[in-house]
């Protein structure tokens, strides 16, 4: 009885414990495939770069130290904010306050890189001095850079995630999710450089300032190496990170056809990393792929504009258009059959109209599941006619009558209120006269008693 209680506890601790979740479209083949996957990992998630849909997921909010794919973000902060030709000084702090014998590229004080330079040595080489420069670089210290990255993390929806340093190097204080982590790669691919970047396997900077040989580095990231027997053929690239305590970290990249995958593996062991990676991949383009369900501008429906709300005929009408390109992440099985459209677009629209301005929504469904959901927007500007006045829309000769008429009506008020001006003075001039002339009967009245 004991054991079986035991047994229950255990089962217990594992279910609350290792989560694990699927694609919310998904087929009983999809779902036995991702129950047989078994991962090295802790955490784990295995994202659609194009629609953000989390395929296969395992504790994915869960707080991990992330190693060097830290870098991840001070990478996306140097791209939101430099130009790759800027000139970047390493600082005596940059070079020196990074643990002895974790990655560098031995830069020294006051040695000059371009931001170019300095990407491919964080992406290939990992070097944690030049993680530091461009932290400087960016946002003056390192310290109001961590406070960056945090914040523009919880900007793209990461909320377990805090950096204090921008290399990945081990501190209590700094952890991220899975989640967090495949939000910032997903992020990154808005830059066709970073993809530039990820994908190369080597580089060189050439003699620097205080450097008078090439530098060569040579990229860590296994999947892309020909030569490795973790080499994956559509990988485009990714980042790794180790640390005793984070384990093994791997942020990666793999596209097939028209589908793009983002993996994330943390606390992996021995080669866990790679193996959990090509496992993910493996499970997503056997299942799933990206469709293109609806284009930009697609029509959806006509909407008519209205000067006022209570007008019975429309001043004009404007087609309602999807804003964007509408994806969605399907299961194989389900790619051939029909999609469903729903259209909720408002009848009318009162007043000015500017083109983009959002009109309603739409919603796809396959078999009565969402699988996307896309704005729609007016497809040109309406504006509203100005209000015009009487004399814009008479002709030549009436508005001249109006004119000469208008002129009459002022002249005669001005007369009008000069006659009344000349009455009133001469009602007080007979005032004054009239009380002179009592004044005067008065005063020969009392001589006349003496």
């Amino acid at each position: 009885m004991k054991k079986i209680i035991s047994l229950f506890i255990v089962l217990i601790y594992i279910f609350n414990f290792t989560s694990v979740s699927f694609a919310a479209l998904s087929t009983d083949k999809t779902t036995s495939e991702a129950q047989a996957l078994t991962l090295e990992a802790q955490a784990a998630i295995l994202m659609d770069a194009t629609t953000g849909e989390i395929i296969y997921s395992k504790n994915i909010n869960d707080k991990h130290y992330p190693a060097s794919i830290t870098k991840l973000m001070t990478v996306l902060l140097c791209l939101e904010n430099c130009e790759k030709d800027e000139i970047v000084t390493f600082s005596d702090n940059a070079v020196y306050s990074i643990e002895p014998g974790s990655s560098h590229i031995a830069i020294m004080p006051d040695e000059v890189l371009t931001v170019e330079q300095c990407l491919y040595g964080i992406m290939l080489q990992s070097a944690n001095e030049v993680s530091n420069a461009i932290a400087e670089h960016v946002d003056g210290t390192v310290e109001k850079f961590c406070e960056h990255m945090t914040q523009r993390s919880k900007e793209l929806g990461a909320q377990n995630t805090n950096f204090v340093n921008p290399n990945g190097l081990h501190n209590e204080n700094h952890y991220t999710s899975a989640y967090d982590m495949a939000l910032i790669a997903k992020e990154l691919l808005k830059y066709p450089y970073f993809k530039e970047i990820m994908a190369s396997t080597y580089y060189e900077i050439p003699p620097t300032n205080l450097q008078s040989e090439i530098r060569y580095l040579h990229g860590q990231n296994q999947l892309l190496k020909s030569s490795s027997i973790f080499y994956y053929e559509y990988c485009e690239g990714g980042k790794t990170g180790f640390t005793n305590e984070a384990g093994n970290t791997l942020v990666a990249y793999a596209k097939k056809g028209d589908t793009e995958l983002i993996s994330v593996v943390l606390q992996s062991t021995g080669y866990g990393e790679y193996t959990d990676t090509i496992a993910l991949f493996d499970y997503g383009f056997n299942n799933y792929e990206t469709k293109l369900i609806s284009a930009e501008n697609t029509l959806l429906g006509t909407v008519n504009v209205l000067e006022k709300e209570d007008d019975k005929e429309a001043l004009d009408t404007v087609n309602g258009v999807t804003k964007e390109n509408v994806y969605a992440t399907i299961p194989v099985e389900y790619a051939s059959m029909p999609i469903e459209t729903s259209v909720n677009l408002k009848d009318s629209f009162v007043g000015n109209l500017a083109k983009g301005a959002s009109l309603g929504t739409a919603e796809y469904s396959i078999n009565g599941t969402s699988i996307a959901q896309a704005e729609i927007v007016s497809d040109k500007t309406v504006t509203m006619p100005e209000k015009t006045h009487l004399t814009d829309i008479l002709p030549v000769n009436i508005k001249i009558i109006v004119i000469i008429l208008i002129l009459i009506l002022i002249i005669f008020i001005s007369a009008l209120y000069i006659y009344r001006k000349i009455q009133k003075a001469k009602r007080r001039k007979r005032r004054r006269q009239r009380r002179a002339q009592r004044m005067k009967e008065s005063t020969a009245n009392q001589l006349n008693l003496q």
